[in-house]
């Protein structure tokens, strides 16, 4: 547990000099602190919060088999350089000699570093905010978490944090005369993918999946890897570890300082890291972007329109008088193209591999959506006025919305977004779906899933009867199960796997995986 009293101990700390890696950024590198977060007044007085409304992209987590595939082959790849001579390794890399290869894991869920994020965002909003979260029940609180496992993780981490040590599953011995209000493992709604057109409104629509399969949200970034400002990266690279390194070495050691950056051992201070220059660390952070600009943000509009049932949602929620905390545990394509819609983070012109002022653009992912980052939609009364007002704050930093005054935003403003940037939300239409398509793909899939019940309960009662003349009654077997591991959609998907279903995962998990993670990396992600 010397961890947990390690990161608990700097909670109060802002953030330091950690690299900025694209999305693979950990949370403390970029964050603001809500504490710091001012109320918002009007002539007649300050206003006072009523209800929060809190999108949560997921925690730090492990890379999956790809990128983590490149990770260990570079490693490979460099150890045998060394060892055979070919490579002296310089004064810069002495530490090399005693350095340690941690272990990185092929699945998607939370390394510790991601739980402790969402921990101790709830510790800081609950002091900031300690009205809008009341005692827990299930009627008390919102949650919906996404099917992959790392939302769901995140979400149990933020509410640990939010009302650890408040339940009856900690201060009630007496179970005859339990008193069911405080913490307790909170209930978490869960849509299937494609049905989830407020977190998953990526897999639900064919306009955007069809602009996904072109590969076009890569050229721009392909293209500044040409450039000499790019090449300089691999020149740095091949400086600092004595041998001509190829881009694929330089973008697999970019991985790795971030691997590193987020594990206990390393504790946000990767010594790979130090083997790019600023120059170099900048120029791979804007390829990265550049990626991620293309797939989630302006240039497609589609990626930005498709999440205005979120933004609906947000409206109906604060437009009721309802006080209950919505919290929605989701992916970085689920918030970045919300803060789309809602103008924010704008350059005013596209990006491009051409973009001379690329240093100073709005549109860094890294301050944007990091592990863990998040946009808090918070509903305030205020005094006179007519229509509540609604703050919000992005990775614990208030924004401006530029469609809303100053004094910040209404539900009013927001219906106008909705309306003139994104096609007052027919989501058929911006989606390319014909009004029978939908209808029709759910008559199919209520179909299927009855003939799979029947199936079902066919098996489980063959088995029931089979084991009570054949099983023994104090043992089972277990079989490993890898089915839902699917191929992925890019090396740098936050997407995992393409069919993951919680409880699935949960089993194959405790199946297949060693708690402790202990064994050879390399057999892990073979």
């Amino acid at each position: 547990m010397w961890w947990l009293l390690i990161l608990i101990a700097c909670l109060d700390c802002g953030a330091s000099a950690i690299p900025e890696v694209s999305s693979k950024t950990v949370y403390d590198a970029t964050r603001g602190d809500v504490r710091e977060v001012g109320t918002l007044s009007n002539d007649a007085g300050e206003c006072k919060p009523e209800r929060i409304y809190f999108v949560l992209r997921h925690g730090s987590r492990n890379f999956g088999s790809t990128i983590t595939g490149r990770i260990y082959y570079f490693l490979k790849k460099f150890a045998n350089l060394v060892d055979s001579g070919a490579v002296t390794l310089k004064e810069n890399m002495a530490w090399y000699k005693t350095w340690e290869r941690g272990t990185y894991y092929k699945d998607y869920e939370l390394v510790v570093e991601g739980m402790m994020e969402h921990y101790t965002i709830a510790l800081r909003y609950k002091e900031r905010f300690a009205d809008l979260f009341p005692v827990y029940s299930i009627s008390n609180y919102s949650l919906q978490a996404t099917t992959k496992m790392r939302t769901i993780q995140s979400a149990l981490s933020f509410m640990d944090g939010l009302l650890n040590g408040t339940g009856p599953l900690e201060t009630s011995p007496d179970r005859m005369n339990i008193i069911m209000k405080g913490y307790m493992p909170p209930g978490i709604t869960i849509t299937k993918n494609d049905e989830d057109r407020l977190l998953r409104f990526v897999d639900c629509c064919p306009k955007y999946e069809q602009y996904i399969d072109t590969l076009k949200w890569k050229e721009e970034a392909t293209k500044f890897d040409e450039l000499p400002a790019f090449q300089a990266v691999i020149k740095s690279v091949s400086t600092a570890l004595d041998y001509q390194a190829s881009l694929n070495d330089s973008k697999s050691l970019y991985y790795l300082c971030a691997a590193e950056n987020m594990s206990p051992t390393q504790a946000k201070h990767s010594q790979f890291c130090n083997v790019f220059d600023q120059d170099a660390l900048r120029a791979l952070d804007f390829s990265k972007d550049l990626e991620k600009y293309y797939k989630y943000s302006y240039p497609f509009p589609t990626t930005f329109k498709m999440s205005c049932e979120l933004l609906n949602d947000i409206i109906a929620e604060l437009e009721s008088s309802k006080t209950t905390p919505v919290l929605k545990f989701a992916h970085e394509e689920t918030v970045l193209p919300l803060m789309s819609l809602l103008g924010l983070f704008d350059d005013g012109e596209v990006l491009t591999h051409k973009t001379n002022d690329w240093l100073n653009r709005q549109m860094k992912v890294s301050r944007i959506v990091p592990f863990a980052g998040n946009i808090a939609f918070i509903k305030h009364s205020c005094p006179t006025d007519p229509e509540p007002r609604i703050q919000v704050i992005v990775n614990e930093r208030e924004v401006h919305v530029p469609f809303c005054s100053s004094m910040g935003c209404t539900v009013t403003d927001f219906k106008r977004i909705i309306e003139t940037r994104a096609e007052g939300c027919n989501y058929n239409l911006i989606c390319g779906i014909s009004p029978d398509q939908w209808s029709d793909k759910h008559s199919v899939q209520q179909i299927v899933i009855a003939v799979l019940l029947t199936l079902s309960l066919c098996q489980a009662t063959y088995i029931f009867f089979h084991c009570i003349k054949r099983c023994p009654l104090n043992g089972r077997e277990e079989h490993e199960d890898n089915s839902d591991q699917q191929p992925l959609i890019d090396e740098d998907s936050d997407q995992g796997y393409a069919d993951e279903e919680p409880s699935k995962r949960l089993i194959t998990t405790a199946l297949t995986e060693p708690s402790d993670h202990k064994g050879s990396p390399d057999a892990i992600i073979s």
